[in-house]
Protein backbone atom coordinates (compact mmCIF):
# COMPACT_ATOMS: atom_id res chain seq x y z
CA UNK A 1 0.00 0.00 0.00
CA UNK A 2 2.76 2.39 0.97
CA UNK A 3 4.22 2.55 -2.73
CA UNK A 4 0.51 3.02 -3.85
CA UNK A 5 -0.31 6.18 -1.53
CA UNK A 6 3.51 7.57 -1.95
CA UNK A 7 2.69 10.18 0.72
CA UNK A 8 0.81 8.40 3.18
CA UNK A 9 3.84 8.64 5.64
CA UNK A 10 2.58 12.83 5.58
CA UNK A 11 -0.94 11.49 7.19
CA UNK A 12 1.28 9.73 10.06
CA UNK A 13 2.60 11.14 12.98
CA UNK A 14 4.63 8.29 15.35
CA UNK A 15 3.03 6.03 13.52
CA UNK A 16 -0.60 6.85 14.27
CA UNK A 17 -3.28 8.08 11.88
CA UNK A 18 -3.43 11.93 11.48
CA UNK A 19 -5.92 14.42 10.95
CA UNK A 20 -6.90 18.43 11.70
CA UNK A 21 -10.05 17.20 13.39
CA UNK A 22 -9.53 13.56 14.57
CA UNK A 23 -10.69 11.45 12.10
CA UNK A 24 -9.53 8.68 10.64
CA UNK A 25 -7.47 8.83 7.76
CA UNK A 26 -9.54 6.28 5.98
CA UNK A 27 -13.37 5.48 6.28
CA UNK A 28 -15.26 2.31 7.15
CA UNK A 29 -15.83 2.18 3.88
CA UNK A 30 -12.23 2.92 2.28
CA UNK A 31 -11.06 0.36 4.83
CA UNK A 32 -13.37 -2.58 3.81
CA UNK A 33 -12.79 -1.48 -0.43
CA UNK A 34 -8.39 -1.70 0.41
CA UNK A 35 -9.17 -5.24 2.46
CA UNK A 36 -11.30 -6.65 -0.24
CA UNK A 37 -8.62 -5.71 -2.75
CA UNK A 38 -6.13 -7.05 -0.31
CA UNK A 39 -7.65 -10.38 -0.50
CA UNK A 40 -8.56 -10.11 -4.16
CA UNK A 41 -4.93 -10.06 -4.35
CA UNK A 42 -3.92 -13.38 -1.97
CA UNK A 43 -6.89 -14.99 -4.21
CA UNK A 44 -4.81 -14.21 -7.30
CA UNK A 45 -1.55 -15.45 -6.18
CA UNK A 46 -3.33 -18.49 -4.63
CA UNK A 47 -4.30 -19.37 -8.32
CA UNK A 48 -0.90 -18.41 -9.71
CA UNK A 49 1.22 -20.75 -6.81
CA UNK A 50 -1.74 -23.53 -8.21
CA UNK A 51 0.15 -23.09 -11.34
CA UNK A 52 3.49 -22.75 -10.51
CA UNK A 53 2.85 -26.13 -8.52
CA UNK A 54 1.33 -27.79 -11.58
CA UNK A 55 4.46 -27.20 -13.86
CA UNK A 56 7.32 -27.40 -11.57
CA UNK A 57 9.89 -30.64 -11.84
CA UNK A 58 8.84 -33.23 -9.31
CA UNK A 59 11.63 -33.07 -6.29
CA UNK A 60 11.20 -29.19 -6.28
CA UNK A 61 11.37 -27.26 -3.32
CA UNK A 62 9.23 -23.92 -3.49
CA UNK A 63 9.07 -21.77 -0.47
CA UNK A 64 7.19 -18.14 -0.68
CA UNK A 65 7.62 -15.63 2.15
CA UNK A 66 7.28 -11.64 2.95
CA UNK A 67 9.16 -9.30 3.61
CA UNK A 68 6.90 -7.73 6.63
CA UNK A 69 2.86 -7.78 7.41
CA UNK A 70 0.64 -5.16 6.33
CA UNK A 71 -1.45 -2.80 9.20
CA UNK A 72 -5.34 -2.01 7.50
CA UNK A 73 -6.60 -0.19 10.49
CA UNK A 74 -5.24 -2.02 13.54
CA UNK A 75 -4.97 0.02 16.69
CA UNK A 76 -5.47 2.97 14.52
CA UNK A 77 -2.27 2.02 12.13
CA UNK A 78 -2.05 1.95 8.66
CA UNK A 79 0.36 0.43 6.45
CA UNK A 80 3.43 -0.81 7.54
CA UNK A 81 6.09 1.56 8.18
CA UNK A 82 7.19 3.43 9.89
CA UNK A 83 5.51 1.55 12.39
CA UNK A 84 6.54 -1.23 15.00
CA UNK A 85 3.28 -3.12 15.85
CA UNK A 86 3.00 -7.18 15.96
CA UNK A 87 1.00 -7.15 12.69
CA UNK A 88 4.12 -5.76 10.91
CA UNK A 89 5.95 -8.24 12.12
CA UNK A 90 4.10 -11.39 10.78
CA UNK A 91 5.68 -12.94 8.15
CA UNK A 92 3.85 -15.25 5.72
CA UNK A 93 6.58 -18.47 5.30
CA UNK A 94 5.69 -21.40 3.15
CA UNK A 95 7.50 -24.19 2.56
CA UNK A 96 6.89 -27.26 0.51
CA UNK A 97 8.25 -30.14 -1.77
CA UNK A 98 6.33 -31.25 -4.85
CA UNK A 99 6.76 -35.17 -5.28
Amino acid sequence: MHGVFKHLDDHVVGGKLKSGKGEKFFNEVQMKQLRDRQVKAVKYLDRVVEELFDIVPRNTWITLTSDHGELFGEDGFFGHGPICHEKVFEVPFLEGKIR
